[in-house]
């Protein structure tokens, strides 16, 4: 399909979608969330949708409950030997398997009556790769700069619609693949409000066993190297009479990811939760914080990071602090949070103090911001938007 023969006049809100993702679902990443919520909201808006993922080892819950979803997500299950984790030779060889057995899956649907639209989220390069040879309309949502290779010239030549998280990754894609702005669409992620209603602390507090009178700054996400989690640690050394929790893994996975050994006592690692019980945790906290290095371009300008619009949802009784990137301005400004340089330490904990010195009246003030700008990031406007803009016809 060439690229004048693409249409974008609106699409109707009955269209099969096939989302096709390489991914364990469910799964506690974040991933696994986003494929989720997304679906979801597809369903919710009033699109037929399937998820095929390949079948592995996997928890006895279904996406539905796994994910507290309201609708239950259509699965195909794709048959792939389970060797994702048996290193790279082995990811390989599952990962084809899985292409192969997406692609003859789709081939079967485009019998009359059967075809609709195909949805592709880069989770790796395995779950787009035969998507542009299956003569039906895909849409590719990308999350990061690509390099210019034959697979991803290939996918953005013939993707109808091409749906990226900021407008960063939109002028890279556009200049680095000469796609047409009209092409690609920004969508930046979601948040479900159903699941992250404003609650009360004290009585979050009270159901984590947590002491009342302590001053919580809470960090939630997995545990990455290239995260640069090792300015928490240095950070909490600065702090007095200041907690820093860690939702998302235990002391020994943080020391790992962070390269240091030595925490001091007030860093506080719970492990991971479940995402039914974070809304209870953000609920405690009084600042919420989001990280960003420098050293990591994905980390630096790409990510849209979804405990963002989380912390959003968590309403007035909490005051955001975040690394100034690029990524994090894409989605919160002045009026929402406080900023802190990138992979410095003494600066962060500098805004750490500042907004419990400032509290009520400046952090409550951001707070009400933060919650009265995500009402319209939710992941169901985030579908209606995207289907609005598709042509499948």
């Amino acid at each position: 399909m060439s690229e004048k023969q693409i249409k974008t006049p609106p699409v109707s809100s009955r269209v099969k979608i096939y989302y096709v993702a390489n991914a364990r679902m469910p799964t506690e990443k974040a991933h696994g969330i986003q494929i989720a919520k997304m679906c979801e909201a597809l369903i919710e808006a009033g699109a037929e949708v399937e998820l095929i993922a390949p079948r592995r080892a996997n928890t006895s819950r279904t996406i539905q409950d796994f994910y507290g979803l309201r609708v239950s997500v259509p699965t195909v299950y794709i048959w792939t030997p389970d060797w994702y984790s048996r290193g790279r030779l082995g990811f390989w060889a599952s990962s084809v398997c899985f292409m192969v057995g997406y692609a003859l899956y789709l081939l079967k649907k485009k019998r009359p009556g059967a075809a609709g639209v195909i949805w592709t989220i880069d989770v790796d390069q395995f779950s787009f790769f035969f998507i542009p040879y299956l003569g039906m309309p895909y849409i590719a949502e990308i999350h990061d700069a690509k390099p210019s290779t034959f697979t991803f010239r290939a996918l953005f030549r013939r993707a109808a619609r091409i749906v990226v998280i900021n407008d960063i990754i939109s002028r890279e894609l556009g200049d680095i693949f000469k796609i047409p702005s009209g092409r690609i669409s920004v969508h930046p992620n979601g948040v479900d409000l159903y699941q992250f209603q404003v609650r009360s602390k004290g009585e979050a507090r009270r159901k984590l066993q947590l002491p009342f009178d302590t001053r919580v700054a809470l960090y939630v996400g997995r545990l990455y190297q290239w995260k640069r989690l090792d300015i928490l640690a240095r950070a909490a050394y600065l702090l007095d009479a200041i907690t820093l929790y860690v939702v998302g893994g235990s002391k020994e996975e943080f020391s790992q990811a962070a390269g240091v050994s030595d925490l001091p006592p007030n860093l506080v690692c719970v492990g991971g939760k479940g995402f039914g019980e974070i809304p209870l945790w953000l609920a405690a906290a009084d600042i919420l914080l989001v990280g960003g290095t420098k050293q990591n371009n994905y980390s630096y300008l790409h990510t849209s990071a979804m405990k963002i619009f989380e912390y959003m949802a968590a309403g007035s009784e909490h005051a955001i602090v975040a690394s100034d990137t690029p990524a994090n301005r894409q989605i919160l400004s002045d009026r929402e949070a406080t900023f802190y340089e990138p992979d410095n330490a003494e600066d962060l904990a500098s805004k750490i103090r500042y907004a419990f010195d400032s509290w009520p009246e400046a952090a409550q003030l951001k707070g009400r911001n933060a919650r009265a700008k995500v009402e319209g990031l939710t992941w169901e406007k985030r579908a209606r938007s995207i289907l609005k803009t598709f042509s499948y016809s």
